[in-house]
């Protein structure tokens, strides 16, 4: 089998919106030997190249999948009434980064660990970020899209935000992130 050329891996990288880091981390290939590859400075061994092209081949692959069938089912959520201290706490406890602000089932927000520490950074020593409603520090709410979009769809919205809520008749019942997106990948070609 002939692999594709060697520049095809920083196209392929940057269309599927990932950094050099997240291709390392998925293909066990080093980021500094990627970055050497896309600089044209190193030609890889054909193992570490197979491994990376394998990758884009897999992800290929997926793009006939729908939002439906990799999206995560239990979506966490805060209120935009809740206090940034109680979004925090609820973002450590699940360990995520991010959380959608939904009002009665209406997608108004997101508030991420980016957004409270630059609010924390800007904000006036007399403030109190932790102690605000979440509703004056959240972010402009995640796209939204139904469980019948196409993987490729949803790759192409992740270049510009951090996660998608799938809704179903208006009501959300699943949310896909980078790092969801990575995983089910991963998991289904082990």
């Amino acid at each position: 089998m002939m692999l594709p050329e060697l520049s095809e891996i920083k196209n392929q990288r940057k269309k599927l919106g990932l950094t050099q880091t997240e291709l390392a981390m998925e293909t066990k290939v080093s980021q500094s030997l990627i970055a050497k590859i896309e600089a044209n400075s190193i030609v890889p061994s054909y193992s570490n190249a197979k491994k990376l092209f394998d990758f884009f081949e897999i992800i290929k692959k997926k793009y006939e999948a729908k939002a439906g069938e990799f999206m995560t089912h239990k979506v966490l959520s805060v209120k935009s009434d809740s206090t940034v201290k109680s979004a925090i706490k609820t973002m450590e406890k699940y360990s995520v980064s991010q959380l959608p602000v939904i009002d009665e089932g209406k997608n108004l927000g997101m508030i991420s660990e980016r957004i409270v520490l630059e609010q924390i950074n800007n904000s006036e020593q007399d403030e109190n970020t932790l102690e605000k409603e979440v509703s004056a520090i959240m972010a402009e709410a995640m796209p939204q899209i139904t469980e019948s979009t196409p993987f490729d769809v949803v790759s192409a919205i992740m270049k510009h935000s951090s996660g998608v809520l799938v809704t179903k008749q208006g009501k959300v019942i699943g949310i896909i992130t980078k790092a969801d997106l990575l995983k089910s990948i991963v998991s289904k070609n082990k």
